[in-house]
């Protein structure tokens, strides 16, 4: 049994010591949790050579370095900007102590003067995981795939490495799936690997007799409950399958990455910033041959033998891209970036998936006694079960469509429970969602009295389209993010649409029983119109949106390099022995939650590297 060591090298984000102050003096002589061990620094210096280098530890890198450095003879380099994860990165409920800390990139939209004016300064929080592991540390832990006519899309658009049979196929092999009670159903088995190194599993919630609510009501509208939303094609309502086992998150790092740190040709570098990729520019020529590092006050350069991977996410991949030279003209030469390669697509095709939250109130229980919460906290530490041990926002989830008989969804609805008089609705509706106290005090006064149910609704397949730009040539400056949420008007009143569907909820029987009715998202542009109303969701929708943590498309895979960024077998256009290979690449975003997918595109972005030097994928 481990035991409890106070002088252990443990990072934290400084919530974990306050949440579990008690319990570990009680079990200090017992088990709690104990970090795993921490990733050695390698001894790396200036001008030293590696076959490939990996920038980013995060989803899609942990799986590169993992499937390349099983080349023996391949010397591996994988980059990463943040830290070892911290303590709380283990606890499935605690994720959303690492928002705003350390372990966050910290970044935050800009005001483009149309939408969020709810929302402080016009702005909204982007969370993106800083640390090995990266966001898949920091994330819900919601197994999404996407449906098969996502991927068909990107096949169609001439991207021929990129079927639904091999995305399948890399899912399958990504997978350990563990739920011992659907693998008793075959079609669920058949359609989930059974041997890969990702753990997918199911939570056992303490908020069953609350989830079950919903899923009857969403069964009661035609949003009909099946056995797994993989399966179904993402088309009904259920429990979903999270990336946990045994009370713990199976973050990619803990998948991908520990179970290989004995490999001696895979070195993992920790706090190092990559500032510019090094490009050999011999006129028609031009080819990346290595990387610029920033380690606390020091710079050195590190070549690659083979080739250097972009895997930095749909924010920083772009944004290494302009460092280096690669970018839109007009807007390199504005930052005073020497031009390699005229790329005007980079930072361009910004995706992501916008929630809206739609605030039920209803008779309901008070929130848990600090005395019971401590005991559950003794409970996690004792045996990982209880609230700690799942997901923090409800593992539920309703995908849906306006279209009459329709094989794919359009919409897309996770769940959120609040008790009465909740401790934690200011924080986040002020902290997290930035929004104003015009909106978030009228909503805190109705939750003195009643529960909240929040449906957090998003259209799945947004028209609308944003962009990351450089703020300065500085490579610690942030970027600057534009989501441009409902830009397109037809996303506005496809929104309106589907909160129209979702809201009928509350005529069923099971949200009748409980007293439910819809709380007003106050707010002066909004207040005129009739509560529910198409005009009245519109206006919600442009002033208060948020997001749920997708990004991709800002450096996205095509044939035509006046429209994408890389070719379908990843290589950056214009410029050899250089890839993108991470969210920035998925052309189209996916319906629902997007790591599953990020996880098939570094499975897939390895097996084409391994192709390309004629060596055979494991």
């Amino acid at each position: 049994m481990e035991c409890y060591n106070s002088s252990c090298l443990a990072p934290t984000t400084g919530t974990a010591p306050q949440t579990f102050a008690a319990a570990l003096q009680f079990f200090a002589a017992t088990q709690c949790l104990i970090p795993d061990n921490l990733i050695a620094d390698p001894e790396v210096n200036d001008f030293n050579t590696y076959d490939i280098i990996i920038v980013g530890a995060g989803t899609a890198g942990s799986v590169l370095a993992n499937r390349l450095s099983a080349i023996e003879e391949w010397n591996i380099l994988l980059i990463e900007a943040g830290d070892d994860e911290p303590v709380e990165a283990k606890i499935p409920g605690m994720d959303k102590g690492m928002f705003r800390s350390k372990y966050d990139w910290n970044y935050i939209t800009s005001n483009n003067g149309i939408s969020n004016a709810a929302n402080i300064n016009g702005s909204i929080n982007w969370p993106r995981g800083k640390m090995i592991g990266g966001s898949s540390n920091i994330n819900a832990m919601i197994y999404i795939q996407g449906s098969d006519q996502d991927f068909q899309t990107w096949y169609d658009a001439g991207n021929e490495e990129w079927s639904v049979k091999e995305i399948r196929r890399c899912f399958k092999k990504a997978e350990s799936f563990q739920d011992q009670k659907l693998l008793k159903n075959r079609r669920i088995a058949r359609h989930y690997g059974s041997d890969g190194p990702l753990v997918v599993n199911t939570c056992n919630s303490t908020l069953r007799n609350i989830t079950d609510r919903v899923l009857a009501a969403w069964d009661d509208i035609g949003i009909r409950n099946v056995d797994d939303l993989n399966v179904a094609n993402l088309m009904g309502s259920g429990i979903t399958r999270v990336t946990t086992a045994n009370g713990v998150r199976q973050s990619h790092s803990r998948a991908y990455l520990y179970p290989i740190l004995e490999r001696k040709n895979l070195k993992i570098m920790k706090n190092c910033l990559v500032t510019k990729i090094l490009i050999d520019d011999n006129g028609d020529i031009k080819e990346a041959r290595g990387v610029e590092v920033q380690h606390g006050s020091d710079s050195i350069k590190i070549y690659a033998s083979k080739e250097v991977i972009i895997s930095a996410g749909a924010i920083n991949s772009p944004q290494i891209l302009m460092l280096s030279g690669i970018g839109p003209k007009e807007h390199l030469i504005s930052k005073n970036i020497s031009v390699i390669v005229d790329s005007p697509m980079v930072g361009k095709n910004l995706q992501d998936h916008c929630i809206i939250p739609v605030t039920i109130f209803s008779d309901g229980p008070s929130e848990p006694s600090k005395a019971d919460k401590q005991f559950d906290t003794m409970k996690y530490l004792y045996n990982r079960t209880g609230s700690l041990a799942q997901i923090s926002i409800g593992d539920i989830l309703a995908f849906y469509s306006a279209r009459r008989n329709a094989k794919s969804p359009d919409y897309q609805s996770h769940f959120s429970f609040m008790w009465k008089n909740s401790s934690t609705i200011t924080e986040a509706l002020t902290r997290r969602f930035r929004y104003k106290d015009e909106v978030a005090n009228p909503l805190i006064r109705l939750n003195k009295e009643h529960a909240l149910y929040m449906l957090l609704f998003n259209v799945l397949h947004p028209h609308s389209k944003g962009n990351i730009s450089l703020s300065t040539n500085d490579p610690n400056d942030h970027p600057l993010i534009y989501p441009n949420y409902f830009s397109d008007p037809r996303d506005l009143e496809s929104a309106a649409t589907g909160l129209r569907i979702l809201t009928q909820v509350l005529k069923t029987r099971p949200f009748r029983e409980v007293g439910a009715f819809l709380g007003r998202m106050e707010w002066p542009a909004c207040d005129g119109f009739e509560l529910n109303s198409r005009e009245y969701w519109k206006c919600v929708c442009l002033n208060m949106v948020l997001t749920v943590y997708h990004p991709v498309g800002t450096c996205m895979m095509g044939k035509d390099p006046q429209t994408s960024v890389v070719s379908s077998r990843l290589k950056v256009h214009g410029v050899d022995s250089l890839r993108v290979i991470d969210a920035s690449i998925i052309p189209n975003i996916t319906s629902g939650n997007t790591n599953a997918p990020v996880t098939a595109v570094g499975e897939r972005g390895a097996e084409l590297v391994l192709e390309d030097y004629n060596q055979v994928s494991s």
